[in-house]
Order: C-alpha cells, then sequence, then structure tokens
C-alpha cells in the first residue's frame, strides 16, 4: 500500500501536513464544530495522471486522531482490517456518494473489525463511527470517517437526524481536498429557486409529499424539480444531488444542533 498522509493530531497543526494541505484543518475544525464529532479520517483514492493506471492501494488520508492512537494503529497493524482502508470497500468506489455506513455492521460480520473498533472505543475515539462516500465531479472517490461518542443515546436514530449534515460535511471535505468544485459551481447557477427550495427541504429530511404541502405545489411538480437538479449537479441520485448542494453552498446545512444535547 502507498500511503499519503496528512496528520492534524487532535485538530491541532502539526509540522507534517499543516503545509501540504492547506485549508484542511480550519476546514476539519469547522465540521467537528458544527457536528459535535470527536474525528474526522478523510481516504481517497490518490488521483494519478491519466496514463497512469491506477493502484487500487493508493489512498491519501487526513485524520485527526491522537498520536498515541496513530502509533497504537501502526503497531497493531490495524490498515488490514481497518473497513476504511480495504481495496473492496464500498465508499471508495466512483458510486459511492451519499452512501453512508455504521462501521459496526462490519465488525458484525468480522471478529478483527470488532476488535479493532472496540480498542479505538477504549482509546478516547467515541462509540459511534459513521463512514460517509464522496465523490469529486471526475468520478474519484473519498470516504469520511465521523466518529462520536454519544452515550446511551439511540445511535440508529442519532445517525438519520444527523444524515444530511454527514453527507454535506462529508462531500464538502472531499471536494475541497481533492476536488476542482468549478464545474459544480457553473451547473449550480443553472438551479431554479424552485429547484434550490426542493434540495433545502429534502435535506432537512421532508419527503415528495411534505415538499409539496410546504411549497404549495403538486407532489410531481416536486419530483420533476429535483430530478433536474440532479442532472443539472451531475448526480445519479436524489441524496447525492442533496449533499453536492450542501457542498457547494447552494443550500445551508439543516440545524441540528438539538442532536448534541
Amino acid at each position: 500500500m502507498s500511503l499519503d498522509l496528512v496528520h492534524f493530531p487532535n485538530f491541532k497543526k502539526s509540522f507534517f501536513g499543516s503545509s501540504s494541505k492547506n485549508g484542511a484543518l480550519e476546514l476539519f475544525c469547522r465540521v467537528r464544530d458544527d457536528l459535535g464529532c470527536q474525528h474526522i479520517a478523510h481516504v481517497s483514492r490518490t488521483r494519478l495522471d491519466e496514463t497512469v493506471k491506477s493502484n487500487p492501494s493508493d489512498l491519501s488520508v487526513v485524520m485527526t486522531y491522537p498520536t498515541s492512537w496513530i502509533l497504537r494503529y501502526s503497531a497493531k497493524n490495524y490498515f488490514s482490517v481497518d473497513p476504511m482502508m480495504q481495496d473492496d470497500s464500498p465508499l471508495l468506489r466512483s458510486d459511492a456518494a451519499g452512501k453512508l455506513r455504521n462501521l459496526e455492521e462490519d465488525a458484525q460480520s468480522n471478529p478483527d473489525v470488532q476488535a479493532f473498533i472496540q480498542d479505538g472505543q477504549k482509546h478516547g475515539l467515541g462509540n459511534l463511527f459513521i463512514a460517509v462516500g464522496a465523490a469529486n465531479a471526475h468520478g474519484f472517490p473519498g470516504s469520511t470517517l465521523f466518529t462520536f461518542d454519544i452515550g446511551d443515546a439511540d445511535k440508529d436514530k442519532f445517525i438519520e437526524k444527523l444524515r444530511p449534515k454527514l453527507l454535506g460535511a462529508s462531500s464538502q471535505i472531499h471536494n475541497s481536498l481533492y476536488g476542482s468544485r468549478e464545474g459544480g459551481a457553473a451547473a449550480a447557477n443553472l438551479l431554479t429557486r424552485r429547484e434550490i427550495d426542493c434540495l433545502r427541504w429534502a435535506a432537512a429530511g421532508k419527503t415528495d409529499g411534505e415538499i409539496a404541502e410546504i411549497l404549495h405545489i403538486a407532489r410531481w411538480t416536486v419530483v420533476t424539480y429535483l430530478q433536474n437538479a440532479k442532472i443539472k449537479l451531475g448526480c445519479s441520485n436524489r441524496t447525492s444531488a442533496v449533499a453536492t448542494a450542501l457542498s457547494l453552498g447552494i443550500i445551508e446545512m439543516p440545524d441540528a444542533s438539538h442532536l448534541q444535547s
């Protein structure tokens, strides 16, 4: 595996990384403050020249874990079991945008992953690990892991309520680190006010029917607006369109501050 690592221990500047990913630390701190997460790790396929055949094991990683955990991670060879680092990860494919996964799903079927996650919990990473897929305008995939300490709260409910923000944050991080936003921004200028309205309410978790009632239009009209928005933003589904709109700043992230109480 070829690994390009940038490490901001506990969201602080470090000699290695702070200059090579300009603005990354500020972005990670903003996302942390907005989501209330413990740590963030972003994994992306390394962008290679078109004349070079891509090696799936070439990864670029930006993370905020404590140095003590990085040393333990290396000593335990957790690269070999970490779901975020595997060549066959469904969150590192070009169609991963908008996909969200609780890593406990991987732990249920793999005792090595379970041991890895439990070790991370013991060392202060939190008790909930959520991976979110993203892809830039050129199809290069990436995945962001957000770790939370939510105590005894219902994990499934927590994830569903925070889903729009997680999708938007992952897309924003991925495009900021590795993607050109010019194409998406140009497409965004083609969106109508009604299409933006529908995307905004979709990001808030509203169904087509609920959006129709809020905007006083027919349900099929909402479906049409969202379909047009998907096409203009170059997205394959509604979830990806919402995440892209959030990352481009077309719509604001829904308020989820009440989830942190």
